[in-house]
């Protein structure tokens, strides 16, 4: 009897955290997207994967009250 993989829903998605100023940049983003999409297994297509974008939203606070972006 032939085994196949069978994904599961979860099994498929990928989690991307990027810089606001690389989200809000078409020519930066699309960059990012053919690079994912190509360790992904093809450039040209994100079919059967669940790509999420998180936009990168992380600062810290000194005791003098400095806010500082991480990343």
């Amino acid at each position: 009897m032939a085994t196949e993989n069978v994904f599961q829903p979860g099994d498929r998605v990928v989690n991307v955290t990027i810089p606001a100023d690389v989200a809000f940049d078409l020519d930066r983003l699309q960059a990012v997207q053919r690079d994912i999409l190509g360790r992904l297994g093809c450039q040209a297509c994100c079919s059967g994967w669940d790509i999420r974008y998180d936009i990168q939203r992380r600062f810290v606070v000194s005791r003098e009250l400095e806010i500082r972006e991480l990343g």
